[in-house]
C-alpha cells in the first residue's frame, strides 16, 4: 500500500503526472488531500478528442451561420501565434496558451458543455500552484458561507467571512 506524500497517514488513491519543463514528476495522494488541493477526485476525465471535435462542429456552425445571425465574435486571429478559426477546425488544436484567451467565446460553450464547469480542474503549473490554492480556497470558502446564510448559521458565516478576508486580496478578487 503506497501512503499519500502529503499527511502520509492515509492510503494514496490518486496519482498525478505533472510534466514541467520537459521534467516528469509524480504525485501519489489521499483522496482528502487531493481535494484540499483543489483536484476533483470525482470528475469523470475529459475526453480531448471528444471535446475537439465538439468545437470544430462549433466553430463550423458559426462559420456558416449567416452574419446576421452570428454572435459577436473576438479577434479573427490570435496576436500572437496568428493561428485563425479555420486553423483550428483543420489542426484540431489551438496554437498557443493565447489562443484560449482569444477564441475564448467560440471554445467556452463547448467546454461547459462537456466539463459541466468553465474552471479549469486539472494539473497546474508549478509556479501558479501557490495562487491557485488560494483562489480554489476562496471559492470553497465562498461556497460554504452561502450555504451557511441560505440555513440562516449566522455565526458560521460570520467564521467564514473573516477566513476569506484573511486570504491575500489579490487571490480573492473576481
Amino acid at each position: 500500500m503506497m501512503l499519500c506524500e502529503s499527511c502520509h497517514a492515509k492510503e494514496a488513491t490518486v496519482h498525478l503526472t505533472q510534466v514541467v519543463d520537459g521534467r516528469v514528476s509524480k504525485h501519489h495522494l489521499c483522496e482528502g488531500c487531493a481535494e484540499k488541493q483543489g483536484i476533483d477526485v470525482h470528475a469523470q476525465p475529459m475526453d480531448l478528442s471528444g471535446m475537439m471535435a465538439n468545437l470544430k462542429k462549433h466553430l463550423a456552425h458559426l462559420q456558416d451561420a449567416p452574419a446576421t445571425v452570428r454572435p459577436p465574435a473576438g479577434p479573427a486571429a490570435c496576436p500572437v501565434c496568428g493561428l485563425t478559426r479555420k486553423d483550428i477546425l483543420k489542426r484540431g488544436r489551438l496554437g498557443c496558451d493565447h489562443c484560449y484567451d482569444v477564441f475564448a467565446p467560440d471554445m467556452l460553450p463547448v467546454i461547459v458543455s462537456l466539463q459541466h464547469s468553465d474552471q479549469h480542474l486539472g494539473k497546474v503549473p508549478r509556479r501558479a500552484s501557490e495562487r491557485m490554492k488560494s483562489s480554489v480556497e476562496a471559492a470553497r470558502l465562498q461556497r460554504e458561507l452561502d450555504r451557511a446564510v441560505a440555513s440562516e448559521n449566522y455565526e458560521l458565516a460570520a467564521n467564514l467571512r473573516d477566513q476569506i478576508k484573511a486570504l491575500p486580496a489579490a487571490e480573492t478578487a473576481p
